[in-house]
């Protein structure tokens, strides 16, 4: 009970013996600069995580000669860095917001940017090793990295609009699944004769990206709730029996 009651309120929900149908500023979120800051976020950083996700055992074989299998191994242990980097990541987030060290937007900037910077510095260096324990050790510590950018980008929906989190978040997915599509599809066009110059340029197409998410993303996100989510935007409420 306490922490429904601990959501609700964070909500705006007025209380929790009714049930209120929310309508959404549809134009003031399409036109909404710290909104497209996300959606950028989550693009740019989804654009490197399913390249490395659909292609790196295929990287791995064609330019160190990897066993599919094995090369498969390899390739996941980067995920399960990452899996266990969201708990440092969330912790430390929280920490630093409840110790008033950083404000909101401060823990977002520097979670999201900073990890996205170092990512792309990490795929930009793993074109130059030689050798594979090298540049899967590159790709661990990046995806690693990964944890942090989702755990501050992923959650600026809830800080700029709580009552309309969902919707924001169901269209900074959809822009995720696009990363999702056109990254394969340039590596499938890229990558035609499976030499390290032709990866090399995939990894470069990435780290760029990688940077673009950075510098929009520290120009125009926020953290303060904005303007158009505090409005009145409820309708048809009802008692809950």
């Amino acid at each position: 009970p306490e922490e429904l009651k601990y959501i609700q309120e964070s909500l705006g929900h007025h209380r929790s013996s009714t049930n209120c149908r929310v309508t959404h500023p549809w134009m003031k979120i399409l036109t909404s600069v710290p909104v497209w800051a996300i959606v950028a976020a989550y693009f740019c950083e989804f654009w490197g995580f399913y390249t490395l996700q659909t292609q790196l055992p295929t990287f791995l074989k064609d330019v160190f000669q990897f066993e599919l299998a094995k090369a498969g191994f390899v390739s996941s242990l980067p995920y399960l860095v990452m899996a266990i980097m969201f708990l440092v990541a969330g912790g430390l987030s929280d920490w630093l917001q409840s110790s008033h060290i950083l404000s909101v937007v401060q823990v977002r900037k520097l979670f999201t940017c900073g990890a996205l910077t170092l990512q792309a510095g990490c795929m930009t260096l793993a074109v130059y090793l030689e050798t594979a324990t090298g540049v899967v050790l590159c790709l661990v510590v990046g995806l690693g990295l990964e944890a942090f950018a989702i755990a501050s980008f992923g959650v600026n929906h809830l800080d700029i609009a709580p009552r309309h989190a969902s919707v924001l978040f169901g269209i900074s997915n959809t822009f995720t699944s696009f990363s999702g599509i056109l990254s394969p599809l340039l590596t499938g066009y890229v990558v035609t004769a499976k030499s390290p110059e032709q990866w090399h340029t995939v990894f470069y197409v990435s780290s760029t990206i990688y940077l673009v998410g950075a510098v929009l993303y520290g120009i125009f996100a926020s953290g303060e709730v904005q303007s158009w989510a505090m409005e009145k935007t409820t309708l048809d409420c009802e008692t809950v029996k």
